[in-house]
C-alpha cells in the first residue's frame, strides 16, 4: 500500500519533470514586441527530425493584431486510413479571451497555406514517434494590425455586392434592392468601426427566398468579425425567408463582441417575383458604431432606452450602461438606438415645425403688406381720375358762356314764414268770405 501510494506521488512528480525538460528541450516563443516577421522550422531543419519529438512553438502579438503562418516546407510522415496518428502538427488559435480553439491537425504534405487567423495569438505543436522520420516543415510568421485585413472574396462583378464599411453607422443593402437579387452570388461585407466601439445592427427590411426552410437557397448571416470561415466559422445569427419570422428584438438585432463585423449574403436562386412598390425584394440593414457609457460620460448622443449588460453571462445585470452613439447620426432618418428607443429621432420634427409655422406667419404678413400697399394705390389712383375728370368737365367748350350753375335754394319750411304782411292781406282779399 505504502509502495502504490509512493507510485501515485512519484508519477506527476516524473511526468512534470519530464514535461518541463521536454520544454526546455524544444520551446520556441515568438512575440509581436520584438519582430513582427520571422521564420520558424522542425528541430534539425533541414535535416530530417529527431525521434519521439515534442515542440511547442507560441505566437504571441497585441489585442488588434493578426497572425498570419504560411509554410513553404510541409513532408511529415503520411497518415493512416484513421488520420494522423504518428507525426503530426496541432495548430490552434488563442482568442483575446484566452479561449483556446483547435484549427486542425496535419500530416503528410498537405496542409493549408497560408493560414490567417484573426486572432492574435496561436500555438503549433509538433510531434513524432521513433520510427519514421522525414524532413519537417518550414514557414513563416507574420503579424498585421487588424485594420489592414480586408473582408473575403466577393462574387466579381457584381454591383453592390460586399465591401468595406467604415466610419460611425450606415445601411448595407442586398444587390438589385429592392427589385430582385441575383443567382449564385457570394456577397461579403466588412463592418469595422474604431476599437473600442462595438457594432450595433438592425435589420429592417427582409424578404428572401421561401421560408426558414430554403437557407440552403438563399441566407443572410452575420459573423464575428475576428472568426474565420474555413475554420472555426462563429455564425452569431442567420436569417431565411421573410422578417415576420424574427419576432423577438432579440432576432432583429445583434451587437458585436469587438469592433469588426461580417456580413454575407449567398444565394443559389434568383427571387421568385419582382419587387413592388407595396412589397420588396431583398434585405436592408442599418449599422452603428456603439460606445457603452453612462449619461454623464458620454460626449455625444446618449440613447437614453437603450441599455447593454455587461455581464450578461449571469442572470442579473448589475451593470447595464446606455448607447452612446455619433452626434452626426441624430435625426438622419434611420433607427441607430434600439428598437424601442426613438431618442435619436424623437425630436427631429420641431425645428421643422417651428420653421415652417415662422415661414407661414412671414408669408400672411408679406400678403397683408402687398394688400395694404395695393389697397392705398388703387385708392389714390381713383381719387387722381375723379379730379382729373373735374377739371376736364371744367375746361370742356360746352361749359364756356354758362353762368354759374344754378343751385336751388332750400324753401323755408316754416309756417307762413316766406309772405310778408302785405302779401298775405291782397291774397287774403282775392277770396270772398262766405258767411
Amino acid at each position: 500500500m505504502r509502495v502504490s501510494e509512493r507510485r501515485l506521488v512519484q508519477y506527476p512528480v516524473l511526468m512534470l519533470i519530464y514535461y518541463s525538460e521536454a520544454l526546455a528541450r524544444c520551446l520556441f516563443q515568438f512575440d509581436s514586441k520584438i519582430s513582427k516577421l520571422g521564420n520558424f522550422s522542425s528541430p534539425d531543419y533541414p535535416n530530417n527530425y529527431s525521434r519521439n519529438a515534442e515542440c511547442f512553438y507560441y505566437f504571441r502579438g497585441h489585442q488588434f493584431e493578426t497572425l498570419k503562418l504560411v509554410f513553404f516546407i510541409f513532408d511529415l510522415e503520411p497518415p493512416y486510413s484513421k488520420g494522423c496518428l504518428t507525426d503530426y502538427v496541432d495548430i490552434s488559435t488563442i482568442t483575446a479571451s484566452n479561449v483556446k480553439e483547435l484549427v486542425g491537425r496535419y500530416c503528410g504534405t498537405k496542409i493549408d497555406t497560408p493560414l490567417l487567423s484573426m486572432h492574435p495569438k496561436a500555438e503549433i505543436i509538433f510531434r513524432s514517434n521513433h520510427i519514421i522520420q522525414h524532413k519537417g516543415f518550414y514557414g513563416m510568421y507574420e503579424f498585421k494590425d487588424e485594420k489592414t485585413i480586408p473582408p473575403p472574396n466577393s462574387t466579381a462583378s457584381i454591383e453592390g455586392c460586399g465591401g468595406t464599411e467604415t466610419g460611425v453607422g450606415g445601411i448595407i443593402y442586398s444587390p438589385g434592392y429592392p427589385h430582385a437579387f441575383p443567382k449564385d452570388v457570394d456577397c461579403v461585407w466588412l463592418i469595422r468601426v474604431e476599437n473600442n466601439k462595438h457594432i450595433y445592427i438592425r435589420i429592417l427590411e427582409l424578404q428572401l427566398y421561401g421560408s426558414i426552410a430554403n437557407c440552403a437557397d438563399v441566407e443572410l448571416s452575420i459573423y464575428d468579425g475576428y472568426s474565420s470561415f474555413t475554420f472555426n466559422p462563429e455564425i452569431m445569427k442567420k436569417y431565411c425567408g421573410d422578417l415576420k419570422y424574427y419576432k423577438n428584438v432579440e432576432e432583429r438585432t445583434q451587437m458585436s463582441k469587438r469592433n469588426r463585423l461580417l456580413i454575407r449574403f449567398k444565394t443559389k436562386v434568383t427571387s421568385e417575383q419582382r419587387g413592388t412598390a407595396d412589397k420588396i425584394i431583398g434585405f436592408k440593414l442599418v449599422w452603428t458604431a456603439v460606445g457603452f457609457e453612462f449619461y454623464e460620460k458620454c460626449d455625444q448622443h446618449i440613447c437614453r432606452e437603450s441599455h447593454y449588460c455587461l455581464n450578461s453571462a449571469t442572470t442579473v445585470c448589475n451593470v447595464m450602461p446606455q448607447y452612446c452613439i455619433d452626434k452626426s447620426l441624430v435625426c438622419d432618418g434611420l433607427p441607430n438606438c434600439s428598437e424601442d428607443d426613438y431618442t435619436d429621432e424623437e425630436k427631429c420634427h420641431l425645428p421643422l415645425v417651428a420653421a415652417c409655422s415662422g415661414a407661414l406667419i412671414f408669408l400672411i404678413m408679406i400678403v397683408c403688406t402687398v394688400y395694404y400697399v395695393y389697397r392705398g394705390k388703387r385708392q389714390r389712383f381713383q381719387r387722381e381720375a375723379l379730379a382729373l375728370q373735374l377739371r376736364q368737365l371744367e375746361h370742356s367748350p360746352s361749359s364756356i358762356g354758362r353762368g354759374p350753375p344754378f343751385y336751388p335754394q332750400p324753401s323755408d319750411c316754416s309756417i307762413h314764414g316766406h309772405l310778408s304782411d302785405d302779401s298775405f292781406e291782397v291774397n287774403y282779399k282775392r277770396y270772398p268770405t262766405v258767411v
